[in-house]
């Protein structure tokens, strides 16, 4: 894999940032070692000052010694970066930097790392500028039919193609004359964050369509689905003119009530922080924050500011209902082989289960009224199926025709 100097350096920079996080981790085991020997013992208020000395002048050293050689690197591959032509990331280095942005992307952008995805609209060869000549330069046959497709956590635009089959921006194009974008962006961010960036930027897009836009489509996958729903209620209270050309809006496996397998690594470490020897390696509260979203499905600003990630507290999502007069279609997967299924139940999807995938909630407020017809379930199937299985692709082809 040819592996571009902007990824290096990215890649080289977030060494050195582990570097540092497994150092402050063993000097906190450290610390609890030297206040409690033993789990039953007594701890003592502090150290003892010759133990506090050395520990901390050893464990300062390390850190000076790791910053002085990432701020050396770093300048240094900079330097050859900055000097080097664009490089255009392989399919494989692609994949890689998404993984990361979902694990780490909060971090990558907040320490101003390479590796760190600015949100961008994407055909399938080349990023879109936003500019009427330059989308008319990319796109000669640009239709007054758009559709926009939002990959899920740690994925790319070329999640969407997969076994080598024909994605759904695809098929909708030879079959119902859509053009097909793809966004790509950091899933590590607040969900609210890159929402409010997709709204402006579909506020931009639509003015800058070199043909008038006639009607406007967003489909999701996964996270996906939450970050068009947060650009939609963003876009609402600011009357974007968008809005005016949005027709449907498809979710596909996504976890609108949040999903199971980020609510269990969040026990996990609620669990971890409350035994003092545990404490230092509860490595989950370094989970992104998109990934931290996925808790309960948080949409908004006000979902999570003001609030402990790391602590436990009920779900005080602000309703979010579906806009007015946009048609909405939910499809869900399940390992089960029918509703019934305890398969289904219990895994639903593997990612996601069933109930928050078609948006049902005990509470009425938060429950999702869709129609029936427009949500459809696939059984003895798991959440990445719902990229690039046939049958699918066929009824995401049939609810866009029908409209």
């Amino acid at each position: 894999m040819n592996t571009s100097l902007k990824t290096i350096q990215g890649g080289t920079r977030l060494i050195f940032d582990s570097v540092e996080g497994v150092t402050n981790t063993v000097e906190r085991m450290h610390e609890t070692i030297a206040r409690r020997p033993l789990p039953w013992s007594p701890q003592p208020d502090e150290l003892t000052r010759a133990h506090g000395l050395i520990a901390s002048a050893v464990y300062a050293t390390i850190r000076g010694v790791n910053g002085a050689l990432r701020t050396g690197v770093d300048h240094s591959l900079g330097l050859l970066a900055g000097g080097s032509q664009k490089h255009r990331r392989s399919a494989a280095e692609t994949r890689m930097v998404a993984g990361l942005n979902g694990a780490f992307g909060d971090h990558l952008e907040t320490s101003g790392n390479a590796l760190a995805i600015p949100m961008t609209l994407t055909t399938p060869r080349h990023a879109l500028p936003l500019e009427t000549q330059a989308i008319a330069a990319s796109l000669p046959q640009a239709s007054s039919r758009l559709v926009i497709l939002v990959h899920g956590l740690s994925m790319s635009e070329l999640g969407w193609q997969r076994k080598g089959t024909p994605c759904i921006g695809t098929q909708l194009q030879g079959k119902l004359g859509y053009t097909p974008l793809y966004l790509r962006y950091n899933t590590g961010r607040h969900i609210s964050t890159n929402g409010q960036e997709f709204a402006a930027m579909l506020e931009q897009l639509c003015a800058a369509w070199p043909v008038p836009v006639e009607s406007l489509a967003l489909i999701g996958h996964s996270m996906g689905g939450l970050v068009i729903r947060s650009a939609c209620w963003y876009a609402q209270q600011a009357q974007s003119n968008w809005l005016q050309h949005l027709e449907q809006v498809v979710c596909l496996g996504t976890p609108h009530h949040g999903s199971p397998v980020e609510r269990a690594g969040h026990a996990l470490d609620v669990a971890m922080n409350k035994i003092a020897y545990t404490q230092p390696l509860a490595v989950g509260r370094r989970r992104s924050a998109g990934i931290k979203d996925l808790r309960h499905g948080n949409l908004l600003d006000e979902d999570w500011q003001g609030h402990d990630p790391d602590r436990v507290r009920p779900d005080t999502r602000k309703v979010v209902p579906l806009l007015p007069g946009v048609e909405y279609y939910f499809a869900a997967a399940t390992l089960g082989r029918d509703r019934h299924d305890p398969l289904g139940k219990l895994l639903g999807d593997l990612l996601v289960r069933l109930d928050s995938a078609v948006g049902s909630h005990k509470d009425d407020l938060r429950r999702l009224h869709i129609k029936p017809e427009n949500c459809r379930i696939f059984h003895e199937k798991n959440h990445f199926d719902l990229l690039d299985d046939a049958r699918v692709q066929r009824q995401v082809v049939q609810w866009l025709g029908d409209t």
